[in-house]
C-alpha cells in the first residue's frame, strides 16, 4: 500500500491480506536480524553468549511491550478518527500522543537503566553470564527513545492504512543491523555490547524513515491546524485505550520473567536450547503479529464508520488466512527445526544437549501453532472495537498458566513443563477472547 487506504470499502481478504503481507515482509526482516544476531553471537562468543542474550529477552520485551502497547492503543484511536474522515481530530490526537511519548521515553530509559542489574539478579542469572547480560541489556535500553518514536510514527501511518513505509523502514533497518553486527562483533570485536549497539542504531534509522515520511505526508493534508479539543479529555481517552494494552504486554512479560527465573535453575544447555528455539519461534510468530496489526487497522476504521457486518467479514478473513499461515509455520518447525537450530550453535560439547531441548520445544509448539495466530487476531479485533480491558485480562490468564507450569508442573514432569506452559497460556487466553468476541458482536448487532 503506497498511500492512505480506506478499509471501510472493498474486499476484506484483499485489504487485510495486502496489509498483513506488507507487515510480514517488514517484520520478517526485523526478525531476520535478531536471527542473524543470535547466529553471530553463538558462533563468535559461544553458548554463554546465547545464554546471556536469552536471559535478557523477557526483560527487554517488558520495556518494548510497554512502549508498543501504549502506542498501539493510540493508533487505534487515530484509526477511528481516520475512519470518521475527521482530519482535525486526527491531528489533535496525534499531537497529544507525541507529548506522552516524549515523557515515556525519558522515564523508561532512566528507570530501567538503573534497575536492570537488580532485575537480572532476581532472575537468578548465572555468574558466568551476568556481566555479559547486564552489558547487553543496558546498551539496548539506551535506544528506548528511538523505539518509542519509531512506534509512534509507524502506528500513525498504519492507522491510515499505510503499511508500505513501515515495511520499507524495517527492511532498511534490518539490513543495516546485520551489517553493523558483523562490523561490531566480528571486525571490531566489541563483544556482546556490539550486537546491542547495532540494534539501537538500526532503531534510529527506522525512526528517521517513518518520521520523515509521516511529516512529509502530513503537510499535504488540508485541515484546520488550529483545531483544539479538551486536552484533558483527549489525554484520558488515550490512556484509557493505551494503558490496558501496555499492561497486557507488561503482564505477559512478568510471566516470561518467572519462566526465565525457573529456567536459570537448570543447566546452561537448557537455557541455550530454549533461547535458540525461541528465536525460530519468534521468526515464525511475525505473521501472527502482522495479521494482528492488519485486523486492528481494519476493525478500528470500520468500527469508527459503524460498519458492523464488515467487521465480521474481516474477522473471518483474518482467521482463515492466519490459520493457513500458522500450519505452514508448523511444518517448518517439524521438518526444518533441527537444521535451523544448528545454525546458532558452535561445535561444543553441549551441542547435542542444546539441540535436544530446542527441538523438543519446537515439536510441541508446532502442534498448537494455529491457536497462537487466533489469539493475536481476536485480541486485535477487540482492541479495534475499543475494548482493551478483556485483552489485558487475557494476559492475566497467560500469566497464570505460565506461573502454574513453571512453579508446580516442573516439579512433576521436569523442565518440559516450561514448554507446556506456553501452550496452555495460548489456549486459556483464546477461550476468554473468543467468548468475549461473540458476546460483543451479539450486543452491537
Amino acid at each position: 500500500m503506497t498511500k492512505d487506504t480506506d478499509m471501510t470499502a472493498g474486499s476484506p481478504y484483499a485489504l487485510i491480506g495486502t496489509f498483513a503481507f506488507s507487515l510480514v515482509t517488514g517484520n520478517l526482516f526485523q526478525q531476520l536480524y535478531t536471527f542473524a544476531d543470535t547466529i553471530i553471537i553463538g558462533k563468535k562468543i559461544g553458548a554463554l553468549g546465547i545464554a546471556a542474550v536469552g536471559g535478557t529477552e523477557w526483560l527487554i520485551f517488558m520495556v518494548n511491550g510497554l512502549v508498543i502497547g501504549l502506542v498501539e492503543g493510540f493508533s487505534i484511536l487515530l484509526g477511528n478518527r481516520f475512519g470518521e474522515k475527521n482530519e482535525e481530530e486526527f491531528g489533535f490526537y496525534y499531537k497529544m500522543s507525541k507529548r506522552i511519548c516524549i515523557v515515556l521515553a525519558i522515564v523508561l530509559t532512566v528507570v530501567f537503566g538503573l534497575i536492570s542489574g537488580e532485575i537480572l539478579k532476581w532472575l537468578g542469572t548465572k555468574d558466568e553470564v551476568y556481566a555479559m547480560a547486564k552489558e547487553y541489556v543496558n546498551t539496548i535500553f539506551l535506544g528506548i527513545p528511538f523505539l518509542t518514536f519509531y512506534q509512534l510514527f509507524s502506528g500513525a501511518l498504519r492507522s491510515r492504512g499505510n503499511s508500505r513505509i513501515p515495511l520499507l523502514a524495517m527492511t532498511v533497518s534490518s539490513l543495516c543491523n546485520i551489517v553493523l553486527d558483523v562490523l561490531f562483533v566480528y571486525v571490531l570485536e566489541f563483544g556482546i555490547a556490539g550486537a546491542a549497539l547495532g540494534t539501537i542504531l538500526s532503531e534510529f534509522v527506522v525512526m528517521l524513515i517513518c518520521g520523515y515520511y509521516f511529516y512529509n505526508e502530513k503537510k499535504k493534508i488540508t485541515y484546520d491546524t488550529s483545531y483544539v479539543l479538551n486536552q484533558k479529555m483527549v489525554m484520558q481517552k488515550l490512556f484509557r485505550m493505551g494503558f490496558p494494552m501496555a499492561m497486557q504486554s507488561f503482564i505477559t512479560s512478568i510471566g516470561g520473567l518467572i519462566v526465565v527465573n525457573r529456567i536459570n535453575q537448570y543447566e546452561i544447555s537448557f537455557l541455550a536450547g530454549y533461547t535458540a528455539a525461541v528465536k525460530l519461534y519468534g521468526l515464525l510468530e511475525i505473521a501472527a503479529a502482522s495479521f494482528s496489526m492488519a485486523a486492528a487497522a481494519y476493525v478500528s476504521q470500520n468500527y469508527g464508520a459503524n460498519k458492523i457486518v464488515r467487521i465480521k467479514q474481516g474477522v473471518r478473513a483474518s482467521t482463515i488466512m492466519g490459520a493457513a499461515v500458522a500450519l505452514i509455520c508448523s511444518g517448518i518447525m517439524v521438518f526444518g527445526g533441527n537444521a535451523i537450530l544448528r545454525l546458532f550453535i558452535d561445535n561444543s560439547v553441549m551441542m547435542e544437549q542444546i539441540l535436544g531441548y530446542g527441538y523438543q520445544f519446537l515439536q510441541i509448539l508446532a502442534v498448537f501453532f494455529p491457536f497462537l495466530y487466533i489469539l493475536y487476531i481476536l485480541r486485535a479485533v477487540l482492541q479495534g472495537m475499543n475494548n482493551t480491558v478483556v485483552p489485558m485480562l487475557s494476559s492475566f490468564a497467560q500469566l497464570t498458566m505460565r506461573l502454574l507450569c513453571a512453579t508446580i508442573l516442573t516439579r512433576l514432569i521436569g523442565c518440559e513443563a516450561i514448554f507446556w506452559g506456553e501452550i496452555l497460556a495460548w489456549l486459556f487466553a483464546d477461550a476468554i477472547l473468543f467468548v468475549t468476541y461473540k458476546s460483543t458482536m451479539k450486543r452491537i448487532e
